[in-house]
């Protein structure tokens, strides 16, 4: 399988299971929603408690002045004391922001995680990455250049005629052999591209003036091997890199599925067969928003819970948790961006190219085929964006 073949793939098998172009969107419309009504919530609670705490420093103010200005002893332990009551007033409402604020951050940091497996639109892009690969594959290959075929036919059977007279022809020979079908996609490069072109300066030295019309044929199908593996060796320094960007989504695959056990198994306790059914495989967008909202009362809940139980240090686990999410988004949106610079890479390998006679055609579809994924990419992810809203997903305290 090609190489961006197989990201994309492992992307639509792993990462983005069963979802289209129009859940994409619908995803994002998910989150989006979501977080709007978190965020009033929060607001909401925000400003209650800017005014709550503007009425109790109020009160406050007015009781130090009455402490001040009695006498009373009696007068001044009870005052005292209801200015106790009102400063514990005070600092639960802020605690009760503090909450709010933890729960709106923890509830942004469950739906990104859990949206990470429906972000881009697989099957569009994995169609249209075959494709282009399809392509690219062809115009590596000489066997789908017209005539080659036919001609490779009377080269091989010289080959065979030969190789005993031929050190280097039995070599072919037998790496032909090895190779079996090279309309299948043997590449014309390395160490077999040598031998080729070895064998095919044989193949014409062998033939005398009365075999000028293959001798004129033989000569062009040379060039046509050489161009060939040159446009194979340049589009190999491209192709190294999807190694390790397949690597890396893999590792980033396992962080993320790690990241749902800690949060939804261990901390929310919630069934993962249960979130698979009410959102990961779940096609009403309203039900996916509904079901995330409870989630964030959960979270809430459990928010509260740790609070009671930890008072000194209940933020820290949650604290964790939304920093490790954080940044796997911003390494996701990293490797987007490692995605769509490479396939940029491959407008230099066309326009060297494109003008070639041997390949021009073939590079004209190739261009036309890389437009597509690209845009089609591009449409569904601007990662510079992805990787600033991953920065800003979080509000302060």
């Amino acid at each position: 399988m090609n190489k961006l073949g197989f990201i994309f793939l492992f992307v639509s098998g792993m990462l983005f299971q069963n979802i289209s172009a129009q859940s994409f969107a619908e995803d994002q419309t998910v989150t989006q929603q979501v977080l709007q009504e978190l965020n009033r919530e929060r607001s909401l609670l925000s400003q209650n408690l800017e005014f709550r705490i503007k009425e109790i420093d109020s009160k406050i103010s007015n009781l130090d002045e009455s402490i001040q200005n009695t006498n009373s002893s009696a007068e001044k332990v009870e005052k005292l004391l209801e200015r106790v009551k009102f400063l514990e007033e005070r600092q639960e409402e802020i605690d009760k922001n503090t909450i709010s604020v933890y729960k709106y951050n923890y509830s942004s940091a469950v739906l990104n995680l859990a949206s990470m497996e429906r972000e881009i639109k697989p099957l569009n892009l994995f169609n249209a990455s075959r494709e282009f690969y399809a392509t690219l594959d062809q115009v590596s290959n000489p066997m789908h250049y017209e005539g080659y075929q036919e001609w490779f036919g009377q080269f091989r059977k010289f080959v065979e005629e030969e190789k005993k007279n031929d050190a280097r022809l039995s070599a072919l020979s037998h790496i032909l052999t090895v190779t079996g079908d090279l309309a299948q996609g043997t590449p014309f490069t390395g160490m077999f591209a040598g031998t080729v072109f070895d064998g095919i300066g044989s193949f014409i030295n062998s033939l005398g003036w009365g075999d000028k019309k293959l001798k004129q044929q033989s000569t062009e199908m040379l060039k046509l091997t050489t161009t060939v593996a040159q446009f194979t060796h340049d589009k190999d320094l491209i192709e190294t890199e999807w190694e390790s960007i397949n690597k890396n989504l893999d590792e980033l695959k396992e962080l993320q599925e790690k990241a749902m056990q800690e949060n939804l198994v261990q901390i929310l306790e919630i069934d993962p067969k249960e979130f698979d059914r009410n959102f990961t495989n779940e096609t009403d967008a309203k039900k996916r928003t509904q079901y995330i909202l409870d989630i964030s009362k959960i979270a809430e809940n459990k928010i509260a819970e740790e609070k009671a139980k930890n008072p000194e240090n209940w933020k820290q686990d949650y604290h964790d948790q939304m920093i490790a999410v954080q940044n796997l988004k911003i390494r996701f949106g990293t490797i987007t961006f490692r995605i769509l610079e490479n396939l940029k890479k491959y407008d230099s390998l066309i326009k060297k190219y494109e003008n070639d006679e041997y390949l021009k055609t073939k590079i004209a579809d190739l261009k036309n085929k890389l437009n597509t994924v690209r845009n089609s990419f591009e449409s569904t992810f601007n990662p510079q964006e992805y990787i600033k809203a991953s920065n800003e997903m979080y509000v302060v305290e």
